[in-house]
């Protein structure tokens, strides 16, 4: 099914992860509608509180540019030569970011998909969920200016991005925020691939 922009939304919808994870020729075929393909990674750990909470990673985007100073996800666009995948740009975007290698092997059988529109740019963003086994050293790309790992209470803090305003404290996009509370309240059902977990809407496309 080809995806539509007459009613892009910034809430976050399922897919199978074998729908997404294709050739990007076809992927691109199935989404006519969309100029720009972009692709992150739900990052994260569990902490040491009994019993364990989990944690993401969340990176500060640098001031400059687009949404500058905001806390992310670590991701980016895909990339023509680069990415025979969205998945794939996940990837690479997620070690360029933050020197994180992450094996497709593990990453959750669902994955998060949002539209919306951006300048003059029709997007469609996919985001994968992968669990950290272990300490892993972090680092940054020159573009960032900081990472940490975040609970969901400490998430729920974060303020909505306000354009000059990222100095005065953490905040983050409407709707990254909104995917990442998901996350938090049906980690196990994603982990497990259940589409029927309390939804986002799934879809096939």
């Amino acid at each position: 099914m080809a995806s539509s922009f007459n009613d892009s939304t910034t809430e976050p919808i399922l897919l199978r992860l074998q729908d997404v994870n294709i050739p990007m020729s076809v992927l691109q075929e199935k989404n006519p509608d969309t100029n720009r393909f972009t692709a992150s990674v739900i990052a994260f750990r569990q902490n040491s509180e009994t019993p364990p909470q989990p944690e993401v990673l969340l990176i500060q985007r640098g001031y400059e540019g687009s949404w500058g100073g905001s806390w992310e996800v670590p991701g980016g666009g895909y990339e023509t030569g680069k990415d025979v995948s969205i998945l794939q740009t996940a990837l690479r975007e997620t070690r360029e970011e933050a020197s994180l290698e992450i094996s497709s092997n593990f990453i959750f059988p669902l994955v998060y998909r949002t539209t919306f529109r951006h300048k003059e740019s029709r997007m469609a963003s996919y985001t994968f969920i992968v669990e950290l086994s272990k300490e892993v050293p972090i680092v940054l790309s020159d573009e960032h200016l900081d990472w940490g790992f975040f609970n969901e209470k400490e998430i729920c803090l974060f303020s909505p991005y306000e354009k000059g305003k990222a100095q005065d404290g953490k905040v983050m996009l409407k709707r990254k925020k909104e995917t990442l509370r998901h996350f938090f309240s049906n980690k196990e059902s994603l982990r497990n691939g259940d589409v029927n977990t309390q939804n986002p809407t799934e879809r096939t496309d």
